[in-house]
């Protein structure tokens, strides 16, 4: 039993053992009132009939029965009642009863123990007064014969007080014995079962349960305990929602980041990380255990050491050299304390993509002014030619305004396509793509046409060799341009007399080809043949009007539309380039 239930129900039970301590007690006392009342009365009325037989011997022995009878008629009847009875039982004088009603005494307990030459006293209850008496009975040894003296005092008012007592006592126990029931009751029912409900439900909000509901008395002296604890923990699931949203958003705001954020132990273990930290080292789930000294980031682990050491921060760039792959990352560390414990915050940027992306500015800066110096030199030098030569004949002129045209021609080529490069970059950074749906064959045909006249000039061969009925969602003006440039890079490039172009559908996805059976393009050049101002004959394809951006075009078409493109060639036996766009 808990200490709480010992002291509750240690109140009732100690009230039940006081009423019956004080009913035993009562008891007691009873008891022993009655036994000296009893004795105190045994007394009295012995010395009593002593006293009445030394006046009746001398005249039963004179034979004066007459007299003896008026004596014990005129006895004090209030105070003491006599009996004078003969050795044969009958009565022979009474002081508060006729000798002729009463009958034969030879039963008497009293009277017996008398003849037998015993004085008796007894309590018994008298049926001929109806109540209770005390008697005292000794013999009378006379010359007529022998007599029995009987005293006899009534007992029934004190039996009435005891018996009254007795029965206030049994009453006084009923009545403490049903207070303590309902002092138990009250208890179990207003006290222990509300702080029991209570203790359980604390226990439950102690647990995390939160939910847990708390019932409050409608009275009784745990409704205020009951309520403020409901208050209390309705505080604390107020408090704790406001925390778990505060470290919600915390944890939002760190998975949203695009730096790798990990928390280190002195130990090394990792004890928190945010998304980009898992997937930086490959942890799968939140609980992954991971130690720095697995990082594979070299000098990582001793600058860590080094700074839990000085507990200064530290800034490094570092590179990690991985399979297929080389990343440069930026490494931040500082020491924090939390709780005593000292801590390694690291924060991991990748700055891989832009060092690409600045070497692949520089390189962009570079071809793009080496592609317009080409020109701009051209037309500067035709200009300063004309401007300072004045005896040009009419043809030197004329050829002179030829190349200035050619290369403003080449120039605004550059231009555009430089243009249309950056507006297809600029679509696929939006988040939505506003297509319509294009039938392909349509698409193809309008493609083929367009370059119908270059392919006649080149004695170039267009065929449409297959066509599917598949229709997209997309832009039929860029598809256009893109399937353009393969095929002008076919009759341009390929020494090919036949460029076929097909339509033709690999399960979920729409693949458009263009083929040419001319000179193909060596392995070394197939993996970067989509780059921008790469060329595999640069000279060539400069006299030939070429920008160098025209692949590069159709990659990011391809990519706009989901799709990617690619390139299958066989040195000697032609190339074949592929868009491959999704249906869906």
């Amino acid at each position: 039993m808990k200490y709480r239930d010992k002291i509750l129900f240690g109140l009732p039970l100690a009230a039940g053992a006081l009423v019956i301590l004080f009913a035993a007690l009562f008891l007691w006392q009873r008891r022993s009132f009655e036994q000296a009342y009893m004795c105190d009365a045994q007394n009295n009325i012995a010395q009593e009939a002593y006293l009445v037989s030394l006046i009746l011997k001398p005249m039963l022995d004179q034979g004066k029965i007459e007299e003896a009878r008026k004596f014990c008629n005129d006895f004090q009847k209030d105070v003491l009642r006599l009996s004078l009875i003969r050795a044969d039982g009958l009565v022979e004088a009474d002081s508060s009863e006729n000798p002729g009603f009463l009958g034969n005494h030879l039963d008497r307990v009293e009277v017996q123990g008398a003849l037998a030459g015993q004085p008796t006293t007894v309590k018994r209850y008298s049926e001929s007064l109806n109540q209770w008496m005390v008697y005292h009975a000794l013999k009378l040894p006379t010359a007529q014969g022998d007599y029995v003296i009987r005293a006899a005092v009534t007992a029934d008012q004190a039996t009435r007080i005891l018996r009254l007592a007795r029965n206030h006592t049994l009453l006084a126990m009923l009545l403490g014995g049903g207070l303590v029931f309902l002092l138990t009751f009250y208890i179990l029912r207003r006290v222990r079962h509300p702080l029991q409900n209570l203790q359980n439900a604390v226990a439950e909000i102690a647990s995390g349960n939160l939910e847990t509901r708390i019932d409050i008395p409608a009275s009784g002296i745990v409704r205020e305990l009951a309520g403020g604890v409901s208050y209390m923990a309705e505080q604390l699931k107020q408090q704790l929602a406001e925390v778990t949203s505060g470290r919600n958003a915390i944890e939002e705001l760190l998975n949203a980041m695009s730096e790798a954020v990990l928390l280190f132990a002195e130990n090394g273990d990792a004890v928190k990380y945010n998304q980009t930290g898992a997937r930086f080292f490959k942890l799968k789930g939140p609980d992954a255990k991971f130690n720095l000294v697995r990082s594979e980031i070299p000098g990582l682990l001793t600058l860590a050491q080094r700074a839990f050491q000085s507990g200064e921060a530290f800034e490094r760039e570092f590179t990690l050299q991985r399979t297929r792959l080389t990343q440069t990352l930026f490494i931040k560390g500082r020491i924090i304390v939390q709780e005593g414990k000292r801590f390694l915050l690291l924060t991991i940027i990748d700055l891989t993509n832009q060092r690409k992306l600045e070497s692949f500015r520089s390189d962009f800066i570079a071809n793009v002014s080496h592609e317009l110096k080409t020109p701009l030199t051209c037309i500067i030098g035709a200009i300063e030619t004309i401007r300072e030569e004045s005896k040009l004949t009419p043809e030197q002129n004329s050829k002179l305004l030829e190349m200035i045209f050619e290369q403003s021609n080449r120039l605004n080529l550059l231009v555009q396509d430089i243009l249309s490069l950056a507006a297809l970059e600029k679509k696929q950074l939006a988040p939505g793509r506003d297509f319509a749906t294009l039938s392909l064959p349509a698409m193809l045909t309008e493609a083929i046409r367009l370059c119908a006249d270059k392919a006649a000039e080149s004695g170039v061969s267009l065929k449409f060799t297959e066509q599917t009925p598949l229709q997209i969602a997309g832009d039929c003006q860029l598809l256009e341009q893109a399937v353009a440039n393969l095929i002008n890079n076919a009759i341009l490039y390929s020494n090919s007399q036949l460029v076929e172009v097909s339509l033709t559908q690999e399960q979920d996805s729409a693949v458009i080809t263009v083929r040419d059976y001319g000179i193909g393009i060596a392995p070394e050049h197939q993996e970067r043949i989509f780059e921008r101002f790469y060329r595999v004959h640069k000279e060539r394809s400069r006299q030939l009007g070429g920008t160098g951006l025209g692949l590069a075009i159709v990659k990011h078409v391809a990519q706009l539309h989901h799709g990617y493109a690619e390139l299958r060639s066989t040195p000697g036996k032609g190339c074949e380039f592929r868009i491959i766009l999704p249906l869906a």
